[in-house]
């Protein structure tokens, strides 16, 4: 049985890093290899004892260099109108590093990104956190509909009749939130933009066809609901805040589907109204290898 990266699941943690880059023209499959051994070098000695998780994702151009199972980039998406639009900024390489410790968290986060830098431009070099009670800077509480931690695995890793088996399939998008003009909503609005509760996340008994939540969830043909596990952390500044999107999947259909129901690109045509309030400026498709595949083209040396 092929095995994930246990990063992806590793719950509980309260401080976050992401790193996006860019392969460099010319860069050879060694040395991309070369350098992701060296980020997964980064995190040996931490990586037990309360220390720090890391995740690797490949996007399409280095996953064709490696010679490792291809997906589709990222398309991005836009409302009728171009109202509002995701766009794509497919990038090759992300790392995820996370942890309950900002000086540990920190401290791989530069190694990784001095590996990186000797293959690719860093092109997103971001900080998260957990805030208060997992909840978004809208105050909101977010992942509320995850998959338990038992049972997230079956539906955010590639199963074993694959060639690329113990993988995981994730997107990423950096959103800027509009916070001043969400809180000049009433509460009961502002319920009605999400379709939960504020204080306790229950679902609304009724909630508007526009809300985020009828728009995020998406089924099969069957109707069977398709779960996404997800891992999102705000970022902040003292003037800007926002949410570092992160889900992950068996599969990118899932999350393909979920834009396109959210950005109004389905014959109903209703735009989640979050997006109002919300606007992404990246988003890329991202393979997680499992160990095994990391093994063979990131060996540790």
């Amino acid at each position: 049985m092929a095995r994930y990266q246990h990063g992806i699941f590793a719950e509980g943690t309260g401080i976050h890093h992401h790193l996006e880059a860019s392969l460099k023209p010319g860069t050879t499959a060694s040395e991309l290899s070369a350098a992701l051994g060296k980020v997964r070098a980064s995190n040996v000695e931490q990586r037990t004892n309360g220390g720090t998780n890391l995740v690797i994702g490949l996007g399409p151009n280095a996953l064709e260099l490696l010679k490792l199972e291809a997906i589709e980039p990222f398309p991005g998406y836009s409302s009728p109108g171009d109202v509002h639009v995701a766009p794509s900024t497919q990038r090759d390489v992300w790392v995820w590093v996370h942890g309950n410790s900002t000086d540990l968290v920190i401290d791989v986060a530069r190694q990784v990104h001095s590996a990186l830098s000797t293959v690719c431009v860093v092109d997103l070099d971001l900080g998260g956190f957990v805030y208060h009670d997992s909840r978004d800077m809208t105050g909101f509480i977010d992942g509320t509909a995850n998959p338990f931690p038992d049972d997230a695995p079956r539906e955010a890793v590639v199963g074993d009749d694959s060639p690329s088996a113990g993988s995981s399939l994730a997107v990423t998008l950096r959103f800027t939130h509009a916070l001043k003009q969400f809180a000049e909503l009433s509460v009961p609005e502002q319920q009605n933009v999400i379709g939960r509760a504020k204080p306790d996340s229950a679902k609304l008994e009724s909630k508007p066809a526009d809300s985020h939540i009828a728009r995020a969830e998406v089924a099969d043909e069957s109707g069977e609901e398709l779960m996404v596990y997800r891992r999102s952390v705000p970022w902040a500044t003292a003037g800007e805040q926002g949410l570092m999107f992160v889900s992950f999947g068996a599969d990118t259909l899932r999350h393909d589907m979920q834009m396109r129901q959210m950005y109004g690109m389905v014959d109903d045509a209703i735009v989640d109204r979050l997006l109002d309030f919300t606007t992404p400026d990246t988003g890329s498709f991202w393979r997680c290898p499992s160990v095994e595949d990391l093994d063979l083209v990131a060996p540790l040396g």
